[in-house]
């Protein structure tokens, strides 16, 4: 209750005070009040005081519910500042590693290319050896295919000289002696 005197006394103190001041003509002298001049202390005395209980009315609400608004403005920003902080903090954090991160992702990096390398070296090593064990094969194949073919024509140039032997021996007159030779190797093939 005493706050709510104060509350309306100090403007209406104020007013009082400062009304003679504030209507006082620059004439030297007390000045006589006209009626229309009370009437105007009168209605600014109603206007102050009208200001002053809407103000103690009115007033703690509006601040307070000010006062709340602000308070949560400045406890949302402390917590963006604090999370602000968090991630910075983070971020230099993960900058200060970065040197380290980046030394080993260069030696992960080094170990697949190394890895990938042995990789290709070993399928390049076992295509050699099989292209080398396909051109061996080839190779074989075709020095039998050769031989076949040298025994083929030897076998070939032999008949051939056999059958110009024999011509001769037959053209110089000695078929018995053939005929006798026959003979024998059919008779030793007998045995």
């Amino acid at each position: 209750m005493r706050f709510r005197v104060s509350a309306l006394g100090f403007p209406l103190a104020a007013f009082l005070l400062a009304a003679p001041q504030l209507f006082a003509q620059e004439t030297h002298g007390p000045a006589p009040l006209d009626p229309v001049t009370i009437w105007k202390v009168v209605n600014t005395a109603l206007f102050v005081i009208g200001l002053g209980w809407l103000m103690w009315k009115y007033g703690p609400s509006f601040f307070n519910t000010r006062s709340a608004s602000i308070q949560k403005a400045i406890q949302d920003a402390t917590g963006l500042k604090i999370e602000a902080d968090f991630r910075y903090s983070e971020i230099d954090r993960k900058m200060a590693g970065l040197a380290d991160e980046v030394r080993k992702i260069r030696q992960q990096a080094a170990i697949e290319l190394e890895r990938d390398h042995a990789r290709f070296r070993e399928e390049t090593r076992l295509e050699i050896e099989h292209i080398h064990h396909n051109v061996q094969a080839d190779i074989d194949a075709f020095r039998q295919e050769s031989t076949l073919r040298l025994r083929r024509h030897a076998a070939q140039l032999a008949i051939v000289l056999a059958e110009h032997q024999l011509r001769d021996r037959f053209r110089s007159g000695e078929p018995e002696e053939l005929v006798q030779d026959f003979v024998r190797l059919v008779e030793q093939g007998k045995n």
